[in-house]
């Protein structure tokens, strides 16, 4: 969401604690106070608003496995009690390591995600299911995670680093990356919808992609986020960091990664691997969109901005060289750069999926979605930068439509690797 709302949050809104990043990564061994845009005593016991509840379910196996009862709007099997707020409406008294903090923080990463994006669009996102409420379930007894047209959103665990059974000390709920990114698809189904008629392998990437972006510019509202990847990057954000490493696991492995070198031609057509061009060429966007406010700003040339989107690996150590010259007493400038950057980016792809077709979906189709929402919104201002950022990907307005195939799974499930 915007920096102006953002500071209106952190002043009148409800506490909650959420790890930034996976809490195995060095750095986010804490869990940080975020500020959810509701007032403190709205939200209630469980947690619960006007919108979802959570339900802390007892030995629970994921809905549709093994022979499960059906989903039903309110859970009806065994559950652990409502978690209570403190007395002055806040939850950022649960500690770490707790079934209650479990609950809270699935909560507020739902409604943080819900909040950056719904600013962004400039509206309400309904529900795309008609239960009134979304259903939370933090943990099940399952090594993945899903979301489901039916309105509810479920976790597991990671498996073991020894691949011996489930890695009960870090849940995915408490994963902000993975459940910013299931997010990413109940915002996708309600804004984009699903198709009426046949659906395209790229329909099924896109979800991929739109969940990958979803969590990146989610994740950029944390400051220790931003604090940390400016620390370590100088600036150089063209690289392999905090922010480009989606849903990492422990002991550094992650699902996927945003800056990538990945083509249409190099990639498959299963959902996952098709993503990866596409979120690959929206997340060059964002970092040339920083690079050009510190172009602007001064703060960088821009010989030095175009080495780094294009420099080879013997030339890496001398682009970050000079970032991390220039980045020197700075740290607020290249700070401020990246927060605007992060409120365009969002604004820029908010108005595009905004006017993306659910029918007959294919990249070509949705670059053109972002161009004419660079018009719109920056008089085409990065017209220049979007095409150059998909093109080598082997996207561009004019890519050929395939043909559409004839099935598809709604209910998305993480691919771990």
């Amino acid at each position: 969401m915007s920096q102006l709302l953002d500071a209106r949050a952190r002043e009148q809104g409800t506490r909650f604690l959420i790890y930034p990043q996976n809490k195995t990564v060095p750095g986010f061994e804490q869990p940080e106070v975020v500020y959810i845009n509701v007032p403190p005593g709205s939200v209630q016991a469980g947690p619960e608003d006007e919108r979802m509840y959570v339900v802390d379910a007892l030995d629970k196996i994921p809905f549709g496995f093994n022979g499960s009862p059906d989903f039903a709007y309110r859970y009806q099997g065994p559950h652990s009690p409502p978690v209570q707020p403190n007395a002055q409406g806040h939850f950022d008294h649960l500690r770490p390591g707790d079934r209650a903090f479990s609950a809270a923080t699935m909560y507020a990463t739902v409604r943080r995600v819900m909040d950056i994006w719904e600013d962004y669009f400039g509206r309400t996102i309904p529900w795309p299911f008609n239960p009134p409420k979304l259903l939370l379930i933090p943990r099940v007894e399952w090594g993945n995670a899903h979301s489901g047209l039916e309105g509810f959103l479920e976790f597991g665990f990671p498996a073991r680093p020894d691949r011996h059974g489930l890695d009960y000390d870090n849940p995915y709920c408490e994963n902000f990356d993975v459940l910013a990114h299931e997010m990413g698809h109940t915002i996708k189904f309600s804004v984009i919808g699903v198709p009426q008629n046949q659906i395209t392998d790229e329909y099924g990437g896109h979800h991929e992609a739109f969940g990958d972006l979803v969590a990146i510019v989610s994740t950029l509202h944390f400051d220790s986020v931003l604090d940390r990847l400016l620390h370590n990057t100088k600036g150089n954000l063209f690289s392999v960091n905090e922010l480009s490493r989606m849903g990492e696991l422990k002991n550094g492995r992650s699902i996927r990664i945003a800056f990538n070198n990945k083509k249409m031609s190099t990639v498959g057509r299963e959902a996952h691997d098709l993503s990866e061009p596409f979120t690959g060429g929206a997340f060059d966007i964002l970092v040339e969109m920083f690079q050009i406010n510190l172009i602007e700003r001064g703060l960088i040339s821009q010989q030095l901005g175009d080495r780094a989107y294009s420099a080879h690996f013997e030339q890496v150590p001398e682009v970050q060289q000079q970032f991390t010259a220039l980045y020197q007493g700075k740290e607020k400038e290249f700070k401020d750069a990246l927060l605007d950057a992060r409120d365009r980016f969002g604004k820029l792809m908010a108005t595009a999926w905004s006017n993306t077709s659910k029918e007959d979906l294919h990249y070509g189709k949705v670059l053109q979605d972002i161009l004419n929402a660079d018009r719109q919104l920056y008089n085409g201002k990065y017209e220049r930068t979007i095409r150059s950022c998909f093109d080598w990907r082997e996207i561009t307005t004019n890519t050929a439509v395939e043909a559409p195939r004839l099935e598809t799974h709604l209910v998305d499930e993480l691919v771990m690797v």
